[in-house]
């Protein structure tokens, strides 16, 4: 058994983080310990935690889907940018978000796109977010399309390829 709170001390790094990663494996029992410094200690254990949940998230995403309806409705509560861009991430990568969670998560994403205080990554992670629904519920492309038009003159090039890989994802024409 790790104790993950001073092996996530040790150092910030992808090392240490599928270190962790890998001492979790399948258990669902560690991965709680996860979540539960996620939404219980104090930085950086939070944000360094939350690391943890999207690596997992890419070996196991089974272990992370029961922990969806949550990161749904707490995403907007944190302040540090680093577990807002881990959790939108693990949404962004998650194959099914089911109906009650999903009209939601769509405002949430929304409100991030368009906020002038978010991060290009956590834009990134919302718009790719809408994307994906967008592909089961086609009356959302042009809303998305017209937040993307509208941001793109006041964001990164990292947005802006985003951009053109949703455009292209979706059908929609530049």
């Amino acid at each position: 058994m790790m104790n993950y709170k001073e092996q996530l001390l040790t150092e910030h790094s992808c090392a240490n983080t599928d270190l962790i990663t890998k001492a979790i494996g399948n258990s669902e029992t560690e991965f709680k310990k996860i979540i539960d410094i996620i939404y219980n200690e104090q930085p950086p254990l939070p944000q360094r935690a939350s690391w943890v949940v999207a690596s997992l998230n890419n070996k196991n995403p089974r272990l992370v889907r029961r922990y969806i309806p949550l990161f749904v409705e707490t995403v907007k509560q944190f302040k540090v940018d680093g577990i807002k861009r881990n959790l939108m991430l693990v949404l962004a990568t998650q194959p099914k978000i089911y109906l009650p969670q999903r009209a939601k998560l769509i405002d949430i994403c929304f409100e991030f796109m368009c906020s002038p205080t978010e991060t290009v990554a956590v834009k990134v992670h919302a718009m790719q977010v809408i994307a994906n629904f967008a592909k089961q519920h086609p009356e959302l492309v042009g809303e998305l399309k017209m937040v993307i038009e509208d941001q793109l003159p006041k964001t990164t090039v990292a947005f802006a390829a985003r951009a053109r890989h949703v455009f292209k994802e979706l059908g929609i024409k530049i």
